[in-house]
Order: C-alpha cells, then sequence, then structure tokens
C-alpha cells in the first residue's frame, strides 16, 4: 500500500472514522454497516478508502470478521482522540452559553492538596469552565487517550509512564506522593516526637481494601523492617468513610500527606512523627501536546507550575511534626562488620 501523503490524507472523511470506530467495537462488517445504515458493500468501500488515504492496512480480515493489526492499534488511539474533539467542539457549540470547558481528570487525593494550590489563581486568569472529573488513573488515563479529557493530574502506573512518553504526551513529575499516618489527636501516639514501626505495629489499623497504594506502602515498611502485617480492625473504601472512625479511637490510618494535613488543619487528627518510605511514582501533569495549545490549558499549566516550586519534590508544610526517616537495610559483608568493629576501637584509644 502506499506510503502516507499529505494529498491522500485529504481524502479521510468524518465517515470513515466513524466507520473504523464502529468496526473496532462491533467486528464485522456488516453489523458496522448496520450501526452506521449503510449497505455492507458501502462499508466496505469506505473501509478500503480509509486504509488507502492512511497508507496502511488497520484490520486483519477472517469469515469471523475483522480485527485490528499493530497498525490499527496505534491508528484507533490517534483516531478517537479527533472524533472526541469534535464531539466536544459540537457540544461547546450547542449550550446556551458557548463557555469553553476544561476538563481536568484526578485522583481523589489531589482534591485536598494540590487543586487548592492552583485552582484559585488559575480561575482569576482564565476564560472556561472546570469540568473536574474523579476515578481511578487507569479509566482517567483511558479518556485522556480517548480525548475525553484535557489533562490528567495524579500518579500514573510506573509500567504506563514510557508507553505514554513515547506516545508524544506532555508528561512533567510534580511532587512526590508521601503517605502519612494519621491518628486521633487524643492518641497516645499523637504527641510523640519520634514514632518507630516498632510502636505502629501495636497499634489497630483503619485501612483501605486491597490494592490500595497508602495500604501498600505501610504493609511494605513493615515487611521491611520484619514486623508482621498491620492488626487491621476495620476496612474501608474511602478515606472519607475512614474519618469520622478516627476521633475518640486509638485506631491509626494512612493516606497521602496532603489529605493527612488537611484534616489536621481541621483538627480531625494528627500526623504521627514517622516517615514512611517513598515507594511511588510522583503525581504529575500529563496531557496530549495537541492538547497543549490550548490557551486555557496554558494558562493552568502556568498556574500549576507557579504554585509547586518544589516540584518532584515532597513539599515540607508549616507544623509538621519531626519525623523519623526510616533507614535503608544495607547487608553488610563480615569484613565489613570486622572492619567498622576495628575502626571504633581504634576510634576509643587515648
Amino acid at each position: 500500500m502506499d506510503r502516507l501523503s499529505p494529498s491522500a490524507l485529504n481524502q479521510l472523511r468524518i465517515r470513515h472514522l466513524r466507520l473504523i470506530e464502529a468496526l473496532v467495537d462491533v467486528g464485522s462488517l456488516h453489523k458496522a454497516s448496520r450501526a452506521l445504515h449503510v449497505s455492507q458493500p458501502a462499508a466496505s468501500a469506505m473501509l478500503q478508502e480509509a486504509e488507502s488515504a492512511l497508507g496502511v492496512v488497520l484490520f486483519d480480515r477472517s469469515r469471523r470478521g475483522v480485527v485490528l493489526n499493530e497498525r490499527g492499534i496505534i491508528a484507533v488511539s490517534r483516531l478517537k482522540t479527533v472524533l472526541g474533539e469534535l464531539g466536544m467542539l459540537a457540544k461547546d457549540l450547542r449550550s446556551a452559553e458557548p463557555t469553553p470547558v476544561l476538563r481536568i481528570g484526578t485522583l481523589p487525593h489531589a482534591f485536598f492538596g494540590v487543586l487548592q494550590r492552583f485552582l484559585s489563581s488559575f480561575r482569576s486568569a482564565a476564560k472556561c469552565r472546570i469540568d473536574l472529573i474523579d476515578g481511578s488513573a487507569a479509566d482517567l488515563l483511558t479518556r485522556l487517550q480517548q480525548n475525553e479529557l484535557d489533562c490528567f493530574i495524579g500518579r500514573m502506573p510506573a509500567a504506563r509512564i514510557d508507553d505514554f512518553r513515547h506516545r508524544g504526551y506532555f508528561y512533567q513529575p510534580l511532587y512526590d506522593l508521601e503517605i502519612a499516618v494519621l491518628g486521633a489527636r487524643s492518641h497516645p501516639l499523637a504527641g510523640k516526637r519520634r514514632v518507630t514501626l516498632q510502636d505502629l505495629s501495636k497499634c489497630g489499623w483503619i485501612l483501605p481494601r486491597e490494592g490500595s497504594n497508602s495500604r501498600y506502602v505501610l504493609a511494605a515498611a513493615f515487611a521491611g523492617a520484619g514486623l508482621e502485617p498491620p492488626r487491621i480492625e476495620i476496612e474501608t473504601s474511602s478515606f472519607a468513610f475512614t474519618l469520622p472512625l478516627l476521633p475518640g479511637s486509638n485506631y491509626l490510618t494512612v493516606a497521602p500527606r496532603d489529605a493527612c494535613m488537611n484534616q489536621q488543619r481541621l483538627g480531625v487528627g494528627r500526623i504521627l512523627a514517622i516517615r514512611l518510605p517513598q515507594l511511588l511514582t510522583p503525581v504529575a501533569f500529563v496531557a496530549q501536546r495537541s492538547s497543549m495549545l490550548n490557551p486555557n490549558l496554558q494558562v493552568l499549566w502556568q498556574a500549576i507550575q507557579a504554585a509547586m516550586p518544589y516540584s518532584g519534590k515532597s513539599e515540607p508544610a508549616a507544623g509538621e511534626p519531626v519525623v523519623q526517616e526510616l533507614p535503608v537495610a544495607v547487608e553488610e559483608s563480615p569484613n565489613h562488620r570486622n572492619s567498622s568493629r576495628h575502626e571504633n576501637r581504634r576510634k576509643k584509644q587515648p
């Protein structure tokens, strides 16, 4: 098939994109033609036109239907972006008050911290309405790829960072997502200037369900210190359900430090003086390169940069307790231990 050229690409029409989208959804020309209200021969001709315009074969054909090949998978991720943009354009133009909408996808922990730092300044400078959309990282990143979001603010799974960078997305780490330990203000450990993992191992816990990042970090810290897993008294599906259970109890919980700091300011709890190991990928700002041409998204990025002077680090916060850094366990060889003892004895000699 001929290589892609600008003149060939000009032959591509929206109906071609709709057909490709339908084929991905239903898997056969017969079903796709019915969905688009055209004859099957017409759908077959449209597919040939689309592949000719793009210069590649997108689908593998068989008696069972059609299946995307490797080039088709790449093409569809881009084509869905185009269809998403067209859908948003039609929606904006049909609205009673045609005001641009900036769609920001974010994880729940960002509502307690990073969003509060830049939204006010952004709103005063931007000329748009904000649509904040929360959900899981997997769901939001899929929506970003399909152009249902303008940007994503949150943690990306480590396995997907290189993939997004390779595809040309704008990816910029903002700060490390640090997990903190939170207890009631009356908790016996709340007044200690230094808290150890051994102290924590004696306490009961209210923890999010298995699979949570916060729970993973706590369990890893316990395991790294050779301790039994945390004694879980209550499991919840949300940090919001955990908060009412803390005051007046001796239970502890874990959550992103931003969220814990917010509760400490409100008097709900107190962050304990221990710092858990940093095991998570950083909170980042992610957007499609083409979306970065959006003037309102540019204003948002400028507001984020101004509000995040500690980009790539955990921000220090006023009023935080003195913390104990957890040492990294390094296995010493017997020779190293013997030489260390000899050095210590030599220093003690007058």
